[in-house]
């Protein structure tokens, strides 16, 4: 592999980075928050580079594997199943802009979802596994909005509003961090899920 400029670049300003946290023996918790944030960007700027690489190499064997390559999407009985190989970005790490692991997120979705573009007409149903490694995390701090916005771009769904989507959400232990969604059409879930979890409590009629 050739490395051009940009690449070149890149990699040296994540070693140099690198370097400097294992210097310092007592890191403030901005320092570390902003390594972070400088590590995303610089991670996002080498798999593009890469991404750039492998459009114009001559033979499939010349291609740089990362981890872009393991989005998937399949569609079985009328699921789309999506995997993605990263945990999804906390709204912490938000701090009032779209960070680079959301943007990434949401291009390599909408890249693998695009094939089933107009597969779903009517509201759709979300249902979103987050795996992390660590224990007892909250799964409400997890952002999942570059999922809903990943499918309205690839045209899976036309648009995200109450009338044609809605979702849910669950947080699990493993040990390898990753992310699975399951999209269905509403009215596979909905009204089993009125049926045996509200009506069957009236919860409906107390109000």
């Amino acid at each position: 592999m050739i490395i051009n400029r940009n690449l070149e670049r890149n990699l040296l300003e994540l070693q140099q980075n690198i370097d400097l946290m294992i210097k310092n023996n007592s890191l403030t918790d901005l320092q570390i928050e902003s390594f972070l944030m400088n590590f995303e960007r610089t991670r996002y700027s080498i798999l593009a580079e890469i991404k750039l690489y492998n459009q114009n190499v001559e033979y499939e064997y010349q291609k740089i594997k990362t981890i872009d390559d393991e989005y998937k999407a399949e569609l079985n009985n009328g699921i789309l199943k999506i995997y993605v190989p990263e945990v999804l970005p906390s709204y912490k790490s938000l701090k009032n802009q779209k960070t680079h692991t959301h943007k990434r997120i949401l291009l390599n979705v909408v890249e693998c979802t695009k094939k089933f573009n107009n597969l779903f007409e009517n509201e759709i149903f979300i249902y979103i596994k987050i795996f992390d490694k660590i224990l007892g995390w909250d799964v409400d701090n997890k952002y999942i909005k570059p999922i809903a916005d990943a499918l309205v771009l690839s045209k899976v769904v036309d648009d995200d509003n109450a009338t044609k989507m809605s979702y849910c959400v669950k947080g699990e232990f493993s040990r390898t961090p990753h992310t699975e969604i399951y999209v269905c059409d509403s009215e596979k879930i909905i009204p089993n899920l009125e049926k045996n979890c509200f009506k069957k409590y009236q919860i409906f009629e107390d109000f």
